[in-house]
């Protein structure tokens, strides 16, 4: 066989494995496939297995041994391939790279044990023929195909049932992602292992079938443990959800108290304008009207407009975290004000679990920042055709430090806190289109957030 027939076989088997990693990463993540990206991955991936077959070549020749395995430097490059994709589809979909890089990781032990155990079974089972062509095309370029097919379906039953979904909640918490990548770096590792402990083991019938159980078996246990995960998340926020639904049903109780006070008081005040009235007294007349209509905005105003702020919120657990965080501020005396003049849907680009957590971590951090006897939040939510504008202001006793927001651990809180923004910025990052803005204005601490219609 010629030399440029057998680079040819060589970049053709690459552009194959590259190919694999990205359709079946794109398809744990719940992403469309980017065809400018995955072109940009099929150089870099072309350039990482050259350089790994480059120094494997290099390393026989320099110590005049052939012990170790070639799939070694492979799973090295692949890993290596698999931390570019991680960061690619960072950039691309705006996720958290422990989430990009562990779903590649991932991908990288089911393609490459799935190429390799066909590999193995394919050169040990198939017949021998006379064209060196075509026995090079059987037992090189058909394994590396139907890998790209492998590939192919496994994404597509993963999209269908929804594993992006489940695989996500594993990383809403640090340590239970950074327990999924230890997991998923070690299912990768095994091959690499078996063949570098065990170098005589022939493979056969057998051999392809425990690999393949342990394919099966791997993202079983993934599955089921991502389930069992958003499955004890589901359930935390069904209880905050009662929570927060009795919290909107004493907000609800104790403005109808405020209603048969102010009808008691209303009775009494009539009794006096029918005297009044019967004398002809219109000057008394004009001036009890005024009286009562501020006695009415007094006692009432206030809580009917942040009744008719909360109905137009149609979003339900929005509007739950809202009653609850009112209701939170009446209970320490703090002056809640919610302006939501026009209906809010949840026709928004950012998740509503990301939504509820990044105006719950600006509520807490406003609540706990205002000063205490002398509190006032305002809330603000704009719905436009194209965005969400969500503003929370608060006064303070000390000027918050703008510079330092940005920093990891600052807090408005005081010492102890720190982790909110922090979590906040993450959400925030992980919203393609959303901008945020921080300042200060007549003596409020204002955040501002924009989130993109989806």
């Amino acid at each position: 066989m010629s030399l440029s027939f057998r680079l040819g076989t060589v970049a053709f088997i690459m552009a194959m494995m590259a190919l694999a990693l990205y359709i079946l990463t794109a398809g744990i993540l719940g992403r469309k496939i980017h065809w400018k990206s995955l072109g940009i991955f099929f150089v870099c991936g072309e350039v990482i297995q050259w350089s790994a077959m480059f120094l494997y070549l290099l390393y026989t020749v320099l110590t005049g041994q052939e012990d170790m395995p070639s799939a070694v430097f492979d799973t090295a490059g692949y890993l290596l391939m698999a931390l570019i994709l991680g960061l690619m589809m960072t950039r691309l979909h705006h996720i958290p790279l422990l989430h990009t890089f562990t779903a590649a990781i991932l991908c990288t032990f089911v393609v490459s044990t799935a190429n390799n155990t066909m590999v193995y079974v394919v050169e040990e089972y198939s017949p021998l023929f006379d064209r060196q062509h075509f026995l090079a095309f059987v037992r090189l370029d058909v394994p590396y195909m139907l890998t790209v097919g492998v590939a192919l379906l496994a994404a597509a039953i993963l999209k269908r049932s929804g594993f992006y979904r489940y695989f996500a909640a594993m990383f809403r918490s640090r340590a239970r992602g950074f327990l999924t990548l230890v997991v998923c770096l070690a299912l990768t590792l095994i091959m690499p292992l078996q063949q570098l402990l065990f170098p005589d083991l022939t493979p056969d019938a057998n051999y392809a079938t425990f690999f393949f159980a342990l394919i099966v078996a791997g993202m079983f246990l993934l599955q089921f443990a991502a389930m069992y995960t958003a499955g004890q998340d589901r359930i935390k926020a069904q209880e905050e959800t009662i929570l927060q639904q009795q919290a909107h049903m004493a907000l609800l109780e104790e403005l109808q108290q405020e209603i048969r006070a102010f009808r008691h008081d209303f009775t009494n005040l009539f009794s006096g304008l029918t005297l009044q009235a019967q004398k002809g007294d219109l000057e008394g007349i004009q001036d009890f009207m005024k009286r009562t209509s501020s006695y009415f905005d007094k006692k009432l105003g206030s809580e009917i407009a942040q009744m008719d702020g909360l109905n137009n919120i149609q979003l339900y657990p929005l509007r739950s975290l809202l009653a609850t965080k009112l209701a939170k501020m009446r209970q320490m005396r703090i002056k809640g004000v919610l302006e939501a003049i026009k209906p809010v849907n949840g026709q928004l680009s950012m998740d509503t679990d990301d939504l509820l957590r990044a105006l719950g971590i600006l509520l807490d951090n406003a609540i706990e920042a205002a000063p205490k006897g002398e509190g006032q939040i305002r809330v603000i939510l704009l719905q436009e055709e194209n965005e969400l504008y969500l503003a929370v202001a608060n006064n303070y006793e000390q000027v918050p430090n703008l510079s330092a927001l940005s920093k990891k651990g600052y807090t408005t809180k005081g010492s102890g806190h720190g982790t909110g923004l922090t979590s906040y910025r993450r959400i925030v990052a992980r919203c393609r289109g959303c901008a945020t803005r921080t300042y200060l204005k007549d003596g409020m601490f204002i955040q501002e957030l924009h989130i993109p219609a989806a």
